[in-house]
């Protein structure tokens, strides 16, 4: 039986914990893989705000077999899974067909899951219908104390993002970005917009953009929580020395975190050459999967004509 998540299943879900494998499920803007049972997770999961949350367990005879967790990004047509913790494969599959059945009933047209490339639920995700689509690295950086950033490198303005930015986003993400990626991440604005989003109003985030002449050719977005850092960077045709200064950059807004992390995708070569050169240590590859969930349509009927 799958039924929504409640208060009284606490019991249950500490003995399943200790003896299931960890969450495998890890969201675009959170690195850790969190438990249920954080104090943290407490209000998103166990008394979900706005319906912006749903949470499921999967029951046999009281007992906890399996749970996922999945919200909406900044539109409600785009939901992303960021817990998954099941004790096989055909329990993932079943958990991932009530996720892809209530989204698709609230209007989902997208459903996002990242998984270790090495995670035994890449095969039950797929037979659930999701398809990979990129591959991203996390880095690690565990260095000392980064000192205040050089000035911006000529000819380039470096600013924070502001709300007339998003045309200019939407132009360097097509540039930046291969066309498999953009095809499931969206192919127009609205679509790219509803799957961007970042996580609880309890965890902050910055964003800032390098803008040369009337064009934006980088974007920095910086994630902190829980004492945790990480940032990722879009660019494009951007010289060895800027992308550098952007990285140093992100290393000082996020001064006092340990670790401090970055995602980096398979197709940003030039960056994942300057992380190693710059000390920072390759810690997970992740799979990046797509569920596209088909909506119902209406059939057109007769109706009688009114005079």
């Amino acid at each position: 039986m799958i039924r929504s998540l409640y208060p009284t299943d606490l019991v249950s879900l500490l003995f399943f914990t200790r003896r299931a494998l960890p969450n495998e499920a890890m969201a675009r803007d959170r690195l850790g893989k969190r438990s249920l049972l954080f104090p943290q997770a407490f209000l998103e999961h166990w008394l979900p705000l706005r319906c912006r949350r749903r949470t499921w367990v999967s029951l046999e005879r009281g007992r906890v077999l399996g749970i996922v967790s999945a919200m909406s990004c900044s539109g409600s047509t785009v939901w992303q899974i960021d817990y998954l913790q099941v004790n096989d494969e055909e329990c993932c599959l079943a958990l991932l067909d009530r996720v892809s059945t209530a989204a698709t009933k609230r209007g989902a047209k997208k459903l996002f899951l990242r998984l270790p490339s090495t995670s035994p639920l890449i095969d039950g995700a797929r037979r659930a219908g999701f398809s990979c689509y990129a591959k991203n690295y996390l880095y690690r950086y565990e260095g000392e104390g980064v000192c205040k950033a050089a000035e911006v490198p000529e000819p380039y303005l470096f600013r924070p993002r502001s709300r007339g930015d998003e045309y200019g986003l939407f132009d360097l993400y097509n540039a930046a970005v291969p066309i498999p990626v953009r095809t499931a991440e969206g192919m127009t604005l609205r679509e790219w917009q509803e799957t961007r989003g970042w996580g609880s109003g309890l965890e902050e985030h910055r964003e800032f953009v390098l803008q040369r002449q009337d064009s934006l050719v980088g974007w920095l977005r910086v994630h902190a929580a829980r004492g945790t850092g990480c940032f990722e960077i879009m660019f494009h045709q951007l010289d060895e020395d800027s992308l550098e200064w952007l990285v140093n950059y992100a290393l000082m807004c996020l001064d006092g975190k340990s670790p401090i992390c970055c995602v980096a995708s398979a197709f940003q070569g030039q960056l994942l050459g300057l992380l190693e050169r710059l000390d920072f240590e390759q810690v997970a590859e992740y799979s990046t999967l797509v569920k596209e969930l088909a909506l119902r349509v209406s059939e057109p009927f007769f109706a009688p004509a009114r005079a």
